[in-house]
């Protein structure tokens, strides 16, 4: 059986090479993942209701210029809201920039249900529910405003 042999004075240099190859592959120069900026948020209910019935509801943006780009996050109950971005099968904090539609859907109930509407149905589509952000970069704050008078 043959053996590889370097000569003695290439071999720590061919280990280190080797090493920062390996690392470079597993972390790459980057993360690899898009440069996304922390969007945070407040439901504001205008009109009859409590904010809270919005608890367990989605924020879903739309990308404008890239529709299939869809960051979302789930109402709290003090109306509270953190978006976040799929990526592949990673989910990170954050939305990349740009400008974006928003719609706010109801919770799927086990059995693929939805409990009765709190809201407007207009805030359920992108197209009708008529909420624009920019997000830039650094931090985001937004407040989406629901008016809760008519269906």
């Amino acid at each position: 059986m043959m053996a590889c042999s370097f000569p003695a004075p290439y071999f720590p240099r061919f280990l280190r090479a080797l090493l920062i190859g390996t690392l470079f592959a597993f972390t790459g120069c980057g993360s690899g993942l898009p440069k996304v900026y922390p969007v945070k948020g407040t439901v504001v209910n205008k009109g009859p209701g409590h904010v809270k019935d919005l608890a367990g509801y989605s924020i879903q943006f739309q990308s404008v210029s890239d529709p299939a780009e869809m960051p979302g996050g789930t109402v709290e109950e003090d109306g509270t809201f953190t978006l976040y971005t799929r990526v592949g099968g990673r989910v990170i904090p954050g939305v990349k920039a740009g400008t974006y539609r928003a719609c706010v859907r109801p919770p799927v109930l086990e059995g693929g249900g939805s409990p009765p509407l709190v809201i407007p149905r207009r805030y359920t589509k992108f197209e009708t529910a008529q909420l624009e952000y920019t997000i830039q970069p650094g931090p985001n704050a937004i407040t989406l405003e629901v008016e809760r008078g008519s269906r």
